[in-house]
Parts: structure tokens; sequence; C-alpha cells
């Protein structure tokens, strides 16, 4: 076996730190640097690899033009060539793609060199998507949750032992419980929100995040009960998608109900006081609220054979029916009863703690590097 130190190239989205984001921090972060050197390429600059500069990793930073957009038809190739020059020059050992919209740039980049690739599925996609990506010619799939798991091998074009199952996970002593009726609230402070069921929704303001829907859930919920108060807390990435939201609020008038953060530093804190947070497209943020005791609501996108971590009742709230009125009726009955709250937030910390810990992510990946390189981890 040899006992080199293996220099893996990560190609990341960069700009903020998003949930994809913070998942690589903690697995560079962790990585055993006597095995391995971590070496990441980003999309862009920005908070991200402020990061990975902390961290003392090297972050080389390049736009990598759209694949598919006719315009980018020569800068794509161009790109191309630079991941490979880096895969050559920088001796690397094996390449870890974290989107797999730049799955390309890491097929392509490594070529006819005889280099493992690792492609994480963050999110199900159709069978058409996945050979649209080329996902299947990774040398490894790692799903980040049993749903994306069962999708995958779902797909008769995949071989199964190319899936591999690895959690999104949380780091405890920066995620945990709050008092959230004392004076240092950060959202009962800023909004003068008294003593009313903190409700929210945490992700970019667009449309693949939905908050538009969760806008909806809140006016339907404020016609049962006016005990809660409900945040989306995220940049506007949309401008036109959040107008859209704007006048809807004003027409219903729910401009004292709803309220847009935009971006926050403290996401930490802002998970620890809410009371309740609302999940409408799924994401690592589910389970940093489970971490900080706070009760889950996932909707929609989930089958319950699907849902490992979050369980109907047990770990938090899960709703299938894809209706408003399905998610809004769970949601009025969690707001109503302290109790359930309490103790499905209890539950939640308890399990997160046991299932989701990111030393445990760091471990499997190295692991799989291992059992890639032929080598122990």
């Amino acid at each position: 076996m040899s006992s080199k130190n293996h220099k893996v190239l990560f190609l990341s989205r960069g700009g903020d730190i998003s949930g994809a984001q913070r998942q690589l921090l903690y697995l560079i972060e962790g990585l055993d640097k006597d095995k391995y050197t971590p070496h990441v390429l980003c999309t862009q600059a920005g908070h991200f690899r402020k990061e990975l500069e902390a961290l003392d990793v090297r972050c080389d930073v390049r736009w990598l033009a759209g694949w598919r957009k006719g315009k980018h038809f020569f800068s794509r190739y161009r790109d191309v060539k630079y991941v490979s020059n880096l895969v050559r020059s920088e001796g690397v050992s094996l390449v870890h793609c974290s989107d797999v919209w730049l799955n390309e740039y890491m097929l392509r980049g490594i070529g006819d060199a005889s280099v493992p690739s690792v492609l994480h599925m963050r999110a199900p996609l159709t069978p058409g998507q996945v050979r649209k990506h080329h996902c299947r010619k990774a040398t490894r799939l790692v799903a980040i949750s049993k749903r994306v798991q069962m999708r995958l091998a779902q797909m008769t074009e995949i071989p199964a032992h190319k899936i591999v199952l690895i959690h999104d996970a949380v780091d405890e002593q920066i995620f945990k419980p709050l008092d959230r009726n004392a004076d240092g609230n950060v959202l009962r402070q800023r909004y003068a929100t008294g003593d009313k069921v903190l409700v929210g929704m945490v992700g970019r303001v667009e449309k693949g995040k939905d908050p538009f829907n969760f806008v909806r859930i809140a006016r339907d919920v404020l016609k049962t009960t006016e005990k809660a108060a409900f945040f989306v807390i995220g940049h506007i990435k949309d401008r036109a998608y959040y107008a859209k939201i704007e006048k809807y609020l004003r027409i219903h008038g729910l401009l004292n109900h709803v309220h847009f953060t935009g971006r926050r530093e403290d996401i930490p804190s802002v998970l620890a006081v809410l009371d309740v947070l609302v999940s409408l497209s799924g994401g690592s943020v589910r389970y940093e609220a489970m971490m900080c005791g706070t009760t889950v609501l996932c909707a929609w996108s989930r089958r319950p054979e699907e849902s490992y971590h979050i369980r109907h009742d047990e770990t938090g709230l899960l709703v299938t029916e894809k209706t408003r009125s399905a998610v809004s009726k769970v949601l009025v009955d969690a707001i109503q009863n302290d109790d359930l709250r309490a103790r499905l937030g209890g539950n939640a910390r308890v399990w997160a703690q046991k299932h989701l810990s990111h030393t445990q992510l760091v471990q499997e990946t190295q692991d799989l590097y291992g059992q890639l390189l032929n080598r122990p981890a």
C-alpha cells in the first residue's frame, strides 16, 4: 500500500456559504492532512474562499462557463484545459466535485488520466438529468440522503456499486440550542414579535426554494391563528420574483406578519431561536435546525420511506400530501402546541447528535477515498 500524501482537487461553486459549501468546509477542515492535501477550485470569490484561506487551504478562483450555453462554446473548452492542466501539474490523485453542474469539467479535466472521480449528488435528479450531466461516468456518486440514494438506485443505468450514502452533517459546537424567550433572541429583538411563535424558512429568495408558497401557507395559518410570526431568511437572489411576493404581501395585509430578513451572518443563532423551521425544498439547514433543538416541518418532497432523519411525530413533522392546506393544518397544530414542539425539538437534538456528526462525514469520506486509492483511510 502506498503511504504518500494524496492531493485531492475539489470543484465547487464559490461566493457565499450555503449548504453545499458548509458541508465541504466540514470535510476539508477535518481531513487527515498527513494523508490528504485539499486544493479547491471554486467559481467565484467571497465568504467561502475566505473560510478556506483561514484554514490555510489553497483555493483558486475561476469562473467556469455554463457548459450547455451556446455563447460559451469556446470558453468552456478553455476552462476544461485549465482544469486538465491543474490535475496534471499539481499531481492530483483524486477529483471531488461538490456540484453536479460542474461534473463535465471534472470528467473532461481528468480525461484519460487514471484519476478517480467523486460526484456529490445533493438532490434527486430525473433519469434525463442524470444522463445530461453524465453522472454515471463518475467513479462514485455520493448521495447526501436516503432519498437521493433511493432515487439513484431506481435508475437501471447506474450500477449499484457506484452509489455511496454519506449523509450531510452538522457541527454541534456551532449549532446548539438557545433560550428562545430570552432577551438575546435575535429575531424578537429586531422584529418586535412579542411572545408569538417564530416560524421560518431559510434559503435564497428564488423560485427553486419556493418562498412564495411559504408566504401563502403563512396566510392560510393566520386565518386560524395569529399566534405566529413568519420569517424568510436568506439573500434575495431573484428581485423580480421577490417583487411578486411583496405585492402579494401588500394585497393581503401580511407585511407586518411575514418578514424578509435578507442574508444573515448569524444563521446558527437564527435557527436556534426559531420555534419551527419549514422546509419546502430540502437542504442541510434542516439538520442544522435539528441540532439546535428546533422543530422541523418538512413538506412535499419526501416519501415517508425516503426520510431517514426527519421521522413524523418522532424527530420532526413530515407532510407528504402536496397541498398547502395539508401543510397549514400540521403547522397550526405545531404553533398551538408548545409541548409538541418541545418534544420534537428535544428528540431532534438527540438524533442529530447521534447520526449527523460532522466527524462521521469526514471519516466516511476518507474511507471512500482510501478505497478508491487502494490504501487505508
